[in-house]
């Protein structure tokens, strides 16, 4: 500092001019330009050795003495131009003798130091470093030299750096988790919790995503049985909590003569230059922390000694390349740790982590104080207030814009002239569809919605459960077997770890795995844990939020497994959402907000707004993956702990609710929209519409469904965790137009028809498809059928009936499947005019799952619809369809050669649609997230069955729940529908083919006429004409394969069936049937056939004569 004279008391002989850094001053340094400031570095050198030598020193403008980018450039570019100054160490520009030059300065500094460093160590009683060389021109002295920290006793409570919070990461093995240090009364805390004690006039919090024991936050970076490597693949999340002081133990497993756990060999240059590696991470991630790194504790294993004391030699080399290099790292020696204080030969034990925390806190006392900086960032502890606080600018829900819009006639007449390519007949596609948009092409306006309002009804059952006799605040209600039944949990409150009883009820309770019900170990405070269904296999998984940046770590939940601990299967499945701003532990939740089956991560925002990330992945598996939809709900509830999320309708969508003082609710239903999700929410109006609550805290209540029946029940946690349930047995018409829409063939033309059941009774009213309609107003004909009334009083809901061919007829029949076991009822449509009728068959197939894993369609192309069902991850079990007009067994045989090892897609996606034609249905994916699709072609029977081609669409802007598959035209190709979820009104992209297969049928047969009263149906290769006996009434001689069959009505213009073994032989040797009616073409089904159509004849009421009469023609068959 300026003074008025230059005698000062106790002055030492070198000052630095700090508040001239530009040297405008005439005392410039060198005659060098980019060196004509006072030197910051060298200042930063004397003024921490001052620090070294009296903590309590103080500076004035202290932050002109720090580092930073720009001071370290000009440090770089003058040791870069050193060796220019060495001739002349002291003149200056100006030829004065007392300012040193460059070289000097920092000479000068690095022996003040060391002499400071040595002062220290004498006054504490060790041995000083000698003084090597002081030898200018050699330049060797290092203050630094002594990288290797050794224990010392220091009184306990000893303040490391006034002012100054230290965030410790501990990062290691199993020795750093604390392991065996919860036994013998152990608290499981490690050296951490004796650490801790140590730093008590400090503030201290340690950093890490990992935690154990009794302390509140005992965190840490640390796996058991793992190695350096694979510390360094995990720790990284935890870096980002930006701690100031690592303490690194690592190395011993890496040491293990076992190569089971030292994965990659335990050679000990092998794992230095790892652990090297994984310094070199630390410092990048923390640049502003001080690392300390261990050489590990000694090992009694004789097997495994000399390795380790190979490899502890070896970290000093590895922390003084990186300490010279200018880093701040050190190394701390624990070999003078007894192995006597080993219980196992690795792990200390309980007296023994206790002196490992001392050892701790001796090597942070020993780290330069000018090396231990204020932490960056938040705190890692949780709170409303961290990673950003609230949000106070969540956007209102975006539902998109429908993709379902009005075009023009000649767009939509465009459309379909493009898809068919000109031609009337059914032609298979070489490629992918080329799909062409006609626009909306249906009004909609057909079926109708429900109210959406819940009619509450709680039925009381009383206490269901006596509880465990602990703290109720931390009993949670969760499906963890998969049964459709919450079960009775436990968090430990401080270490995480869970304690389940099974729900059977109503038979008694049970408790899970085989460890007195604990079924998982805990990675946490209960704070911090949630379970959720993450992957959609029906169990609630196991997670931890860091909630600093509301990231997650997994525990994925595999259910009862006698052959892990504790008779329970959970594997990490490590970090699956890296955290958004504003989710922490009071505003971050996981609902299901789309219905398919995967917890969603959605935080509340002021006011109760919500913010969705869309959980998406293959079910079962561990590929989550999360979309923003950004603001889902724009808020109704200023405090958000009285925001619920749960299922009361049973729709499997979660709703939002609110709480009141004393239990009741009210809140909003979760309706689905244009966008996935994205929903609409129905208010269900004011306090207590939903529930009128118990007079009891909500904070003692939970909504979980006890009973399996898909809705959430009402459950109050009394005293020691008892439960007492109010059964959910209200009820909502919560359907959708959408819901009752199907697509399907009433009328046997080759079209699909526009089909609306009713939500209750299944009734159908029919729309038939009249096609391209210039007459229409928007350029499509629907014609009602009994003047738009239901054409059958229906068989069951709605959501229980599908549409397919099961007797191969052209006509799709009305199918009853039951929700729960698969069962298949079938109702033969047998067409009509005037009055449409449907002959009931009864039941043909007995089920193998619940309704919704069923589809309908033809596999193998025979014409039959066969019976697929779907497995969680889309593999398939086929049945064949079998029925045939004489058959009265079984109508499915097994298809095993046509199953589908699955795509890892929810099934609730997944489809049997034929895309190109060939009479055989495709394996069809349609995203719920944007409505793209993937298909794998049916190439039965070829191996393999199914052929991956690929997305053939990339989605319209809508969910691909309003997504569906209709023959719109007579292509025999599937066109893709876009649904109004509201009104049912549709838009269409027409299924065009680029590479149509002209290659020219081989088996055509025909049926015609003979005198008036007799079939008969001749085989007519494509490529011969017709012999002169076709007439033949026996069928015996030439082509004809058909015996005479009386009409009962003399102009029927097709048959109505034909049967081999009847009235006509083998075709082609293959044994068929013909059905279908005397007004339309039917279908001829032969056994192990696929692909064949048939047509009116294009002579049809043409007669020929020949020899022995005359014929009419009728229709044809080919394939």
């Amino acid at each position: 500092m300026p003074q008025t004279n230059c005698h000062r008391p106790e002055l030492m002989f070198y000052e630095l001019d700090t508040f001239d850094p530009w040297g405008n001053r005439p005392w410039k340094r060198s005659t060098v330009e980019h060196k004509n400031g006072s030197f910051s570095g060298d200042m930063n050198v004397m003024a921490r050795a001052a620090e070294f030598v009296a903590p309590d020193v103080t500076f004035r403008q202290e932050h002109k003495i720090e580092e930073t980018s720009e001071i370290q450039g000009l440090q770089a570019a003058a040791e870069e131009g050193a060796t220019e100054d060495v001739p002349n160490l002291l003149p200056d520009g100006y030829g004065r003798v007392f300012h040193p030059q460059i070289l000097l300065h920092e000479l000068i500094a690095n022996l003040i130091l060391f002499q400071v460093s040595n002062r220290r160590m004498e006054e504490n009683k060790m041995t000083p470093e000698p003084l090597l060389d002081t030898s200018v021109a050699q330049c060797p002295i290092n203050p630094s030299g002594n990288i290797v920290l050794k224990y010392k006793e220091i009184e306990s409570g000893e303040t490391v750096k006034k002012g100054t919070e230290l965030r410790i990461l501990p990062v290691g093995d199993s020795i750093t988790v604390g392991y065996l240090s919860d036994r013998k009364g152990g608290d499981g805390n490690g050296y951490r919790g004796q650490l801790k004690k140590d730093l008590s006039g400090d503030k201290v919090v340690f950093a890490g995503t990992e935690s154990s024991g009794t302390m509140t936050d005992g965190y840490y970076a640390a796996w058991s049985g793992k190695t350096i490597q694979y510390i360094s693949d995990h720790v990284d999340p935890s870096l980002k909590q930006r701690p100031n002081i690592i303490l690194l133990a690592a190395g011993t497993n890496d040491m293990n003569p076992n190569r089971g756990i030292s994965k990659e060999g335990n050679d000990p240059k092998g794992a230095a230059d790892r652990l090297g590696k994984l310094i070199d991470k630390m410092v990048k991630a923390c640049p502003d922390a001080t690392i300390l790194v261990a050489m590990i504790i000694n090992t009694c294993d004789e097997r495994q000694s000399p390795a380790t004391k190979e490899f502890q030699k070896l970290v000093p080399d590895v922390v003084r390349s990186r300490h010279d290099d200018g880093k701040h790292v050190l190394a701390v020696d624990f070999t003078t740790f007894k192995t006597s204080d080993l219980q196992d030969c690795i792990h200390p034990t309980n007296d023994g982590y206790r002196l490992m925390g001392d050892y701790w806190y001796s090597f942070i006392h020993q780290i330069p104080n000018s090396w231990i900086k204020k932490p960056v960032g938040p705190d890692p502890n949780g709170g409303d207030s961290t990673n950003g606080g609230i949000d106070k600018s969540i956007p209102a829900p975006d539902w998109g814009k429908s993709p379902i819009q009005v075009t023009s006639k000649k767009t939509v007449a465009d459309a379909a002239k493009y898809a068919t390519g000109g031609k009337d007949k059914y032609v298979t596609c070489n490629g992918n569809p080329w799909y062409k948009a006609t626009g909306k092409i249906a009004q909609g306006g057909v079926g109708k919605n429900g109210d959406w309002q819940y009619h509450k009804d709680w039925k009381v059952e009383g206490q269901v459960a006596e509880g465990l006799g602990l703290d109720n605040q931390y009993v949670r209600l969760h499906d963890m077997n998969g049964d459709g039944k919450a079960d009775y949990v436990w968090i430990h409150p401080k270490t995480g770890e869970i304690t389940c009883w099974l729900n059977n009820l109503p038979k008694p309770w049970s408790k899970a795995g085989n460890n007195n019900g604990i079924i998982g170990s805990g990675v946490g405070p209960a704070k911090t844990i949630y379970l959720a269904d993450m992957n959609g296999d029906g169990m609630d998984d196991y997670l931890v939020v860091d909630p600093d940046n509301g990231s997650v770590r997994v525990w994925w939940n595999y259910g009862p497994d006698d052959g892990w601990d504790n008779g329970w299967k959970f594997v990490p499945g490590g970090e699956i959402a890296s955290g958004v701003p504003h989710a922490n532990l009071e505003t971050l939740r996981f609902p299901d907000i789309n219905g398919d089956g995967r917890a969603d991560y959605v935080y509340i925002g002021e006011g109760g707004s919500l913010k969705h990330h869309l959980n998406t992945g293959s079910v079962g598996g561990r590929d989550v993956l999360f979309h923003a939809m950004g603001g889902i709900a724009t808020g109704a509830v200023s405090d958000i702990s009285k925001l619920v999320f749960a299922d009361v309708n049973g729709d499997g969508r979660d709703d939002y609710l609110i709480w009141d003082e004393d239990g009741g609710l009210t809140g909003f239903l979760n309706q689905p929209t244009n966008r996935e999700g994205v929903p609409l929410f129905v208010n269900q109006g004011p306090a207590k519409t939903i529930a009128d609550g118990i007079k009891k805290k909500p904070s003692t209540i939970q909504l979980a469904d006890m009973d399996g029946d898909g809705k959430d029940d009402y459950v109050y946690i009394g005293d020691h965790g008892a439960l007492s349930v109010w059964y959910n047995r209200g009820t909502t018409d919560d359907s959708m137009a959408i819901d009752g829409l199907r697509f399907a063939d009433m009328d046997g033309d080759g079209v699909d028809d526009y089909v609306w059941l009713d939500p209750k009774t299944g009734a159908p009213t029919v729309y038939l498809n009249s096609g391209v309609n210039d007459g229409d107003s928007l350029g499509w004909a629907w014609k009602p059928i009994n003047g738009g009334k239901p054409i059958a009083s229906g068989a069951a809901p709605a959501s229980q009936v599908v549409f397919g061919d099961i007797n191969g007829d052209g006509l799709d029949d009305y199918l009853d499947l039951d929700p729960k076991t698969g069962l298949l009822k079938a109702y033969l449509n047998l067409g009509g005019e005037s009055e449409w009728k449907f002959r009931p068959i009864g039941t043909i197939a007995s089920g193998l799952g619940p309704g919704k894993r069923v589809r309908i369609a033809d596999i193998d192309g025979d014409g039959r619809d066969d019976y697929i069902f779907l497995k969680d991850n889309g593999a398939t079990t086929i049945y064949r369809n079998i029925y045939g007009p004489d058959n009265d067994g079984d109508k499915y045989a097994p298809m095993p050669d046509a199953d589908a090892s699955g795509i890892n897609q929810s099934p609730e996606e997944i489809d049997f649609i034929d895309m190109n034609g060939d009479g055989k249905a495709d394996y069809v994916w349609t995203s719920r997230l944007d409505s793209s699709v993937k298909v794998w072609y049916n190439d039965y029977p070829k191996k393999p069955t199914w052929r991956e081609a690929g997305e053939i669409a990339g989605g319209v802007g809508t969910s691909g729940s309003n997504i569906r598959y209709a023959k719109l035209q007579k292509t025999g190709r599937y066109d893709y529908v876009a649904v109004d979820p509201k009104t049912g009104a549709i838009g269409a992209w027409l299924n065009g083919c680029g590479d149509p297969d002209t290659s020219k049928k081989k088996h055509r047969i025909t049926i015609a006429r003979y005198l008036v009263t007799v079939w008969v149906i001749a085989e007519k290769p494509v490529d011969k004409d017709w012999s002169s006996d076709t007439c033949f009434k026996t069928g015996k001689g030439g082509d004809t394969r058909g015996t005479p069959v009386l009409k009962t009505t003399a102009d029927d213009k097709f048959p109505a069936a034909l049967r081999s073994g009847d009235t006509m032989e083998k075709l082609y040797g293959h044994t068929c049937f013909y059905e279908g009616s005397t007004e339309r073409v039917g279908k001829l089904v032969c056994d192990g056939v696929s692909g064949i159509r048939c047509y009116e004849d294009e002579n049809f009421g043409k007669t020929q004569k020949c020899r022995f009469g005359s014929y009419t023609y009728a229709l044809y068959c080919e394939w």
